[in-house]
């Protein structure tokens, strides 16, 4: 180790994440002690690592594979999104697919707009790169736009669709539907899809299993979110804090069957009315047969015409 200094990095048992003891060698002195910042550490990315080695071997097919691969990992941050990209728009614009590699270079300024190539960088790459820098920055004058309805209430047991209007989508950028039933903790999420023959209108569907028809009413609460391709939000309504509803009517109970009216003939009321007018003069022709005759009534019977 003559003439260096050797830099030994120990990671504290208390950073399990860092996971790792490197030992560096430098001919250059160390000048300040080096300090760790847990947020800062971003995990491994063997994929980035593999391709930066394939790209500057001259290997740009497999590096484009192993590009691919690479972004399809999730939670990846935008630091690796941007050094992937541009690896990705390197390797196609060498082997001659100036639109492929323009298309990965847009996707790097989604993931970071203030991206600036390294100096070092071909006088070729240089140029396209700031043409598309300026085409993006030209479409990006007018911000996303988001337009969602009022939802009103819903009968249960159907898929609820939800539409929205769009404008100015960027490249990669991608809507979601984010939903759940009130009282829950987490979201379900769905993403829209855009309306064939048309730019700007979307609808997502909230699958009908999630909106079950139940003896009471109950509300699903939800928010739509526009993210680029670094997950950053563009535009949205609502967030998980403060969503927007919209009411699950309940099932709908038949009562019973209204009874039709009937004939008079058949309404008992009828004839018992008239079973106590019968008894009633019953009665009183009884009365009078029965009564004694106590003198005698004339009667004159004149008979016209004769």
């Amino acid at each position: 180790m003559k003439g260096g200094w050797l830099t030994l990095l120990v990671v504290s048992t208390a950073l399990p994440a860092l996971g790792e003891v490197r030992l560096i060698w430098s001919d250059a002195p160390v000048q300040a002690p080096l300090s760790i910042v847990p947020g800062q550490v971003a995990p491994r990315m063997p994929e980035l690592e593999k391709a930066t080695t394939q790209v500057d071997n001259g290997d740009f097919e497999e590096a484009i594979k192993t590009l691919q691969q690479g972004l399809s990992q999730p939670d990846l941050t935008d630091d690796q999104l941007a050094e992937m990209y541009r690896l990705l728009g390197l390797a196609h614009l060498y082997l001659g697919n100036e639109e492929k590699a323009r298309d990965a270079f847009e996707k790097l300024l989604q993931a970071r707009p203030d991206y600036e190539l390294p100096k070092s960088a071909p006088p070729k790459i240089r140029g396209l790169y700031a043409r598309i820098k300026e085409d993006v920055k030209k479409r990006r004058v007018r911000p996303v736009t988001l337009s969602i309805p009022v939802l009103d209430p819903v009968p249960g047991g159907l898929p609820v669709q939800i539409p929205a209007q769009i404008e100015d989508l960027s490249l990669g950028a991608r809507a979601k539907l984010f939903f759940r039933r009130a009282g829950n903790q987490s979201y379900s999420s769905v993403d829209f899809t855009r309306k064939k023959g048309s730019k700007e209108d979307f609808t997502a569907t909230v699958p009908a299993y999630e909106v079950p028809v139940e003896e009471t009413g109950y509300e699903i609460e939800y928010y739509v979110e526009v993210a680029d391709a670094a997950q950053r939000r563009l535009a949205g309504r609502g967030d998980a804090f403060s969503p927007l509803s919209f009411r699950v009517n309940p099932r709908v109970t038949e009562g019973p069957a209204p009874e039709l009216s009937r004939p008079w003939y058949k309404n008992p009321w009828v004839w018992i009315g008239i079973g106590v007018g019968v008894a009633a003069v019953t009665t009183t022709v009884a009365v009078l047969a029965t009564q004694k005759q106590t003198g005698t009534l004339p009667i004159t019977i004149t008979i016209e015409g004769m």
